[in-house]
C-alpha cells in the first residue's frame, strides 16, 4: 500500500534514508485503490492525520496522535482503514483481501497537484465535520462515514459519493464474485421496537437499523418515524442491574453537561456511541424526548439480522403519537377527550391548533423514502 505524504507529515514520520519511494515508483500506481494521500493538519488546535484514497477520495482520520504514534504509523493506518470499512458494513473477508493484496505500507512524497488539491479538499471537509471527531479516540469511527457522504466532482469526473466509489473499487476483492455493492456488504441489523409510554394507548414503531449507527442516528430515526418535530432536548438511558446507568447525551456543550451527574451515571456522547456498544448487552434502552412533556420511549432489541444494504428501514407501527407540546400525558388525555366530542366548546380551537402539531400520516413506502433521503449524502449531519 502506498501512502503519499505531505512534507509536514514526512517530517513527523522520520523515514530512514532509502526507504522513501519516489511518487512514480513503477511497483505502485497512484491511480490504484491501494494508494492514499496523507497530511497532518490542525483542526480546532488539535493535530489530525487525514488520509484520502486516491481513487475514491474516501477519508480516514487519526486524531491527536502522540509522538510515539508516528513510530507505529503503519499499523495505525492499517487499523484505521479497516475500522472505517467495518463501520460501513464491508465484509470482513473483503477487508482482509484488500489489505492483504495492498501489501506492506510504503511511503512516498505527494504525487501531483491534482491529488494534492483533492486531499486539501478532504482536509477542509473533515474540518467542516469536526463535530464528529471524538476527542477521546485515536482512530476515528464516524468522521469517515460523515465526510464519505459529501458529494465530490471535478471537471473530468461525474459527481459521486466517496463511499459509493470506495465500495465499487473494493468489489474486485470479493473473491470469485461479481464484485457488486450487494456482494461486498454484510451489514448487521438490529430490529428495534420503539414504544411511547402513555397509559391506555398502544403507540409503537418497528425499524431495522445497522448496528454501527450511532445513537444520534437513532434519535433522528425516532424523530422521523414518529414525525416528531425535533424542537426539544432528548436523552437516552441504558439500565442494567448491578451496573451504573448509562446516559447517552446530545452533546458536550458546557450548558448541557452542567446538569449531568457524573458520579451516578456513566455519561456517553450520542455522536460517538454505536448501537452495538450498548446492544445486545442491554435489551432495552429508554429515550426521553421533550423534558417538559417528558415523552418516554422504550426501545427494545427484538432480534439481529444480516443484510447486504447499509440503511435503516421502517417495518410498521401502530397508533398516532401525541401532538407536539400537548402538555404531557394529562394534556394528551384532555386533547383526546375534546377531539372525541365535536360539540365541546373547545373542539374547533383544538382541531385548528392540532393541525400543525399532530403526526402526519405516511405509507410504509413514503416512510422508507423519508428515511432513505436522510441516509444519503448528509446522513451523519442530521439535525
Amino acid at each position: 500500500m502506498l501512502i503519499q505524504c505531505t512534507k509536514a507529515l514526512l517530517g513527523r514520520i522520520k523515514i530512514p534514508s532509502g526507504e522513501l519511494l519516489s511518487p512514480g515508483d513503477q511497483d505502485y500506481s497512484v491511480d490504484s485503490v491501494t494508494a492514499w494521500h496523507a497530511n497532518i493538519t490542525t483542526i480546532d488546535r488539535r493535530k489530525v492525520v487525514v488520509l484520502m484514497n486516491n481513487v475514491a477520495r474516501y477519508p480516514v482520520v487519526i486524531y491527536r496522535p502522540k509522538p510515539k504514534d508516528f513510530s507505529r504509523l503503519k499499523g495505525l493506518i492499517t487499523d484505521a482503514i479497516a475500522t472505517a470499512l467495518r463501520m460501513e458494513g464491508i465484509r470482513e473477508d473483503v477487508i482482509e483481501n484488500y489489505l492483504g493484496e495492498a501489501g506492506e505500507i510504503r511511503f512516498s512524497k505527494t504525487a501531483n497537484r491534482r491529488l494534492i488539491a483533492r486531499m486539501n479538499n478532504a482536509v477542509r471537509e473533515v474540518g467542516f465535520m469536526a463535530e464528529h471527531l471524538d476527542e477521546d479516540t485515536l482512530i476515528q469511527r464516524y468522521i469517515s462515514m460523515s465526510v464519505g457522504r459529501l458529494i465530490q466532482s471535478s471537471p473530468a469526473d461525474e459527481a459521486f459519493y466517496p463511499i459509493e466509489k470506495m465500495i465499487e473499487c473494493l468489489g474486485k476483492y470479493a473473491k470469485g464474485e461479481l464484485g457488486s455493492q450487494v456482494n461486498i456488504l454484510d451489514v448487521e441489523l438490529y430490529q428495534l421496537t420503539i414504544q411511547i409510554k402513555v397509559e391506555g394507548f398502544d403507540i409503537w414503531r418497528r425499524v431495522l437499523v445497522p448496528s454501527t449507527f450511532s445513537f444520534r442516528h437513532l434519535h433522528n430515526i425516532i424523530q422521523t418515524v414518529f414525525d416528531w418535530q425535533d424542537y426539544h432536548l432528548h436523552i437516552f438511558e441504558a439500565k442494567k442491574k448491578g451496573t451504573k446507568t448509562k446516559q447517552i447525551v446530545m452533546n458536550d456543550d458546557p450548558e448541557t453537561l452542567e446538569w449531568l451527574d457524573f458520579d451516578q451515571y456513566d455519561i456517553l456522547q450520542e455522536r460517538f456511541t454505536a448501537l452495538k456498544d450498548i446492544f445486545p448487552s442491554y435489551r432495552q434502552v429508554h429515550y426521553e424526548y421533550d423534558f417538559g412533556d417528558s415523552w418516554q420511549h422504550i426501545i427494545t432489541l427484538e432480534k439481529t439480522e444480516r443484510a447486504n444494504e447499509f440503511r435503516a428501514s421502517y417495518l410498521g407501527g401502530k397508533g398516532e403519537r401525541p401532538p407536539e407540546d400537548v402538555g404531557s400525558t394529562d394534556g394528551y388525555q384532555e386533547y383526546m377527550r375534546i377531539m372525541a366530542d365535536p360539540t365541546d366548546p373547545e373542539y374547533e380551537n383544538m382541531k385548528m391548533w392540532a393541525e400543525s402539531q399532530k403526526e402526519r400520516q405516511f405509507s410504509l413506502e413514503e416512510m422508507n423514502l423519508r428515511l432513505g433521503r436522510k441516509s444519503q449524502a448528509h446522513y451523519f449531519y442530521w439535525r
